[in-house]
């Protein structure tokens, strides 16, 4: 059974006529499916964890990068067992600010609709980040940054540098795998690799693939979930 997480601005008017193609879409596909519309007062986790208990088996969030990532986490802290993994699969409204589904190689609406119906899939690692998940990259401004490393390593970047943190999805997690930090300098770059890390400002939250703002301090590890993704043929991860 399929469910669709509408984002709340996606009730704005200027997004009516996409929402209705990808409507017709769908029904002319045999997809249709419960429609979930996210707003103040609707709890994506809750709303998820409901509709696993009714046999949901695949999550589609129609909306932006964000909306991606609040999906993909709500999956992640929903799902108990590899008995109980769910599909994410991705309807992107606002090209502009929907890279993680042209990384997944979903560029449009059209796209997206077929995609889901040829169901590819293809099994991602997301790495922890406190309470959240995150695919490929947190990324945050250096000034006010601590990192400790592995409990054994301190880093605090220069204020003029800009931090990330890397997570490569497509690989196994066993053996040594490990998260990247990367520390952009005016010329160069610094790397050092780890396997647990706390991180701490009090000024600035990190940002998690490049949309969804979380607050420090937290813990960002490899202890993360698997997330099984249905993607395009032209994804480029």
């Amino acid at each position: 059974m399929y469910i669709y997480v509408f984002d709340d601005f996606t009730q704005q008017n200027k997004y009516q006529k996409s929402i209705q193609q990808i409507s017709k879409r769908l029904t002319d596909l045999g997809l249709n499916g419960k429609i979930i519309q996210l707003g103040i007062s609707k709890n994506i986790s809750s709303s998820i964890e409901d509709e696993i208990r009714r046999g949901a088996k695949t999550i589609v969030a129609v909306g932006n990068d964000q909306t991606t990532l609040k999906t993909l986490n709500a999956i992640a802290m929903s799902q108990s067992d590899e008995k109980h993994c769910l599909c994410l699969g991705v309807i992107p409204l606002e090209p502009r600010e929907s890279h993680l589904s042209e990384l997944l190689g979903i560029s449009n609406i059209n796209d997206a609709c077929e995609i889901l119906l040829a169901r590819r899939l293809k099994i991602f690692n997301a790495a922890a980040f406190g309470q959240n998940f995150f695919l490929f990259r947190a990324a945050a401004p250096a000034d006010g940054l601590l990192l400790d490393l592995d409990k054994n390593f301190i880093v605090q970047p220069a204020k003029d540098e800009i931090v990330e943190i890397i997570n490569d999805p497509n690989k196994d997690w066993q053996g040594d795998k490990k998260l990247v930090l990367k520390i952009k300098h005016k010329n160069s770059e610094s790397l050092f690799s780890f396997r647990e890390a706390i991180a701490v400002n009090q000024k600035t939250p990190i940002i998690l693939d490049g949309s969804l703002p979380i607050a420090l301090p937290a813990r960002i590890s490899m202890e993360g979930q698997k997330i099984k993704i249905i993607v395009g043929k032209g994804r480029v991860i």
